[in-house]
């Protein structure tokens, strides 16, 4: 490592290197001074008092290399002017790229501030317009302008015409802009608190009420007027009829307040009259009272023929004619009322009845309906009972009854009624189904009941006094003959007895005879035969479609056959055993074979013969009917025949096969 050398001033050096043995060399060295640094700073005053519009500019000599500025110890800068400052002493400094430096002060001024004084000028009116503010300014630079509220700028010193209880904003601009702002407020008198105490007009129509006014407020002394009229000191306003008036108060400065006031007067006296016409008790029986509606107070009463007033509101003993009535309240107003004197109707009574509902029912009752009389109010009495209001009497069993009615003065009527039974009852006898055949018990009846009440108990009673069981209004399961009935209801009320004759409206037909043959059965031909069998001792079964007089039986059993005639069925006849022997399927001159057996939509036969001849083919249902008829053409030894069964019913079945006098029977079932 070299030495240092500490040097005291710029010039030529030799510098001799050495260790502790040998001096090694002497090496010249020229030391030179970086020139120093001279700072400058020049400030710019604010515009306005308060504003940050200061700058200070600095000028630097002399240092080395590119040049930073600092303002108060803040972040350094390139830039060697300061903006934007307030008024106050600032320490700034510059520094090279060496690291020298220097320092100074700068101050920065500011003007004086601008001054504003404002003085509101009050309205004279509450609620007036005629307010004012006087401004002026001092400081800052003039020439000065204003401003009101942010409106135009004005070089007067004066803003007039402004409402009162508001508040302003003034503002005053000098020549180098700056501003100032100040508040006023536009003060008024108090205003009117006008107050009245009205008395009321004495009668509907008169003008004798009055007004008393008083006011707080406003300045100086008040004076009053009412309506349009002229302006008075006094503050009482006589002789008003029933309206709105506008009271208006002037104080000193001319300024007005104004109050609404209404002068009320009475509710008309008026009278309505209850008239008592002229009645039963004589000429002199009317009478008239009177109802006051309105005025002021009690009233009194006088019939203006009389003149002779009275507290009471009613006037007896009145004949027949026209009256004028006077009514005068306590103010003295008074009213008219025409009042016409008639003569009543005689008092009628009328009864309408509703029946009881049974021969012993408290149901039945009388509404009474009124004509005539005097006034509205009726009192209805049935003999024995206490007087009532209500026209209805319920509550009345079957029977009669005498009422009596009274109107408002004592006039009087009576009446008789009779109650009577609604729910007498009436028996007739209803529907009637005779029975089909001689004999049987399916006939029905019934009777029809008017009036009583239900339920009802129906007593029906053969010609041999037997009672049926049922006591029902309708009956089923009747035999031929004619039947009591009499019926009770729920009351126990009970009427007369009517007569039901039930008939036979068929003869049973006779017992059928069959008759055995070697293969077949019959009887009798008439209309309505059906064949029936029993193979056990299960109860006989109708055979399908075995409805005519003979019968091929097809298996083994018991039959018997029955006959139906006008729907009415003869007993059956006498069994008759039948016992059918196998059927074969020869296989000598004529062989006839169904295959399949059963069968379902199609009839094969497979039929085989030793001679040559045509072959016929029936097949027949149980009674031996023809179903179906076919014709084979003639052939020798095998042949195939097919044939569809469309429309065959199910069920058993004779295959009957003929070739001349050759014959083939088989048993084909159809399914």
């Amino acid at each position: 490592m070299l030495p240092s050398v500490s040097l005291a001033q710029a010039g030529a050096y030799a510098v001799t290197l050495s260790n502790q043995c040998n001096t090694v060399s002497s090496v010249p060295v020229a030391l030179t001074i970086a020139p120093g640094i001279e700072i400058k700073a020049i400030p710019t005053p604010a515009n306005c008092f308060g504003s940050s519009t200061g700058q200070i500019f600095i000028g630097a000599t002399g240092g080395t290399g590119p040049q930073q500025f600092q303002l108060n110890g803040q972040s350094t800068q390139t830039s060697n002017i300061f903006a934007n400052l307030k008024a106050g002493t600032y320490q700034v400094s510059v520094r090279d790229v060496l690291g020298c430096s220097a320092q100074t002060t700068a101050e920065i001024k500011q003007p004086v501030p601008v001054v504003l004084t404002a003085k509101a000028v009050n309205a004279k009116c509450s609620g007036g317009s005629d307010g004012g503010i006087l401004v002026a300014a001092s400081g800052g630079n003039a020439p000065y302008k204003f401003q009101i509220n942010g409106g135009p700028l004005q070089t007067g010193e004066s803003f007039f015409d402004l409402k009162d209880k508001s508040t302003y904003v003034v503002t005053v601009v000098d020549g180098t802009g700056c501003a100032t702002s100040q508040t006023a407020v536009i003060g008024a008198p108090q205003g009117f608190d006008i107050k009245t105490t009205v008395a009321s007009a004495k009668c509907t129509g008169s003008a004798d009420g009055t007004i008393n006014v008083s006011s707080t407020g406003g300045t100086g002394s008040y004076q009053y007027q009412i309506g349009t009229g002229v302006f008075q000191a006094g503050t009482l306003f006589t002789g008003l009829a029933a309206t709105t008036y506008e009271i208006t108060v002037k104080d000193g400065n001319g300024c007005l307040g104004k109050k609404s006031v209404a002068v009320p007067q009475p509710q008309p006296l008026q009278l309505t009259a209850t008239v008592t016409p002229v009645n039963c008790f004589g000429d002199n029986s009317g009478s008239v009272t009177l109802k006051p509606s309105g005025g002021t107070g009690s009233v009194q009463y006088q019939l203006a023929s009389t003149k002779i007033p009275q507290a009471s509101a009613t006037f007896k003993n009145l004949a027949l004619g026209d009256y004028t009535v006077v009514g005068t309240d306590s103010n003295g107003c008074t009213a008219l009322l025409p009042v016409k004197v008639g003569k009543s109707d005689a008092l009628k009574i009328q009864a309408s009845t509703v029946a009881a509902t049974c021969c012993v029912c408290p149901t039945g009752s009388v509404a009474l309906t009124v004509a005539g009389g005097t006034g509205t109010g009726r009192q209805f009495q049935l003999l024995g009972r206490p007087l009532q209001v209500s026209n209805q009497f319920a509550g009345l069993p079957p029977g009669t009854y005498r009422f009596r009615v009274t109107d408002e003065v004592g006039c009087a009527d009576s009446v008789t009624a009779a109650v009577t039974d609604a729910a007498s009852i009436s028996l007739t006898a209803g529907r009637i189904k005779d029975v089909a055949c001689t004999g049987g018990r399916d006939g029905e009846a019934a009777v029809q009941v008017v009036g009583g009440t239900k339920p009802f108990v129906y007593y029906w009673q053969t010609e041999n006094r037997d009672t049926l069981r049922a006591y029902t209004q309708a009956q089923t399961g009747l035999a031929e003959g004619t039947y009591t009935v009499s019926v009770s209801d729920s009351n126990r009320c009970t009427t007369t007895t009517t007569f039901v004759t039930v008939k036979a409206l068929a003869p049973v037909p006779p017992k059928p005879v069959v008759v055995k043959n070697s293969n077949s059965l019959s009887v009798v031909e008439v209309t309505g035969i059906q064949w029936y069998i029993r193979v056990d001792t299960t109860a006989g079964k109708p055979l399908p479609n075995a409805t005519s007089s003979t019968l091929v039986p097809f298996q083994s059993g018991r039959y018997y056959v029955i006959v139906t005639q006008n729907g009415c069925a003869s007993p059956p006849s006498d069994y008759v055993a039948f016992v059918v022997t196998a059927l074969s399927e020869p296989v000598g001159d004529l062989s006839v074979r169904v295959v399949p057996n059963p069968v379902t939509d199609r009839l094969r036969l497979d039929i085989e013969q030793t001679q040559r001849q045509s072959v016929q083919v029936q097949l027949l249902d149980i009674s031996g009917r023809s179903v179906r008829a076919y014709e084979i053409p003639a052939f020798t030894g095998k042949r195939q025949a097919e044939w569809p069964l469309a429309g065959i019913t199910p069920g058993q079945y004779l295959l009957k096969a003929n070739a001349g006098s050759r014959q083939s029977v088989i048993r084909v079932l159809v399914e």
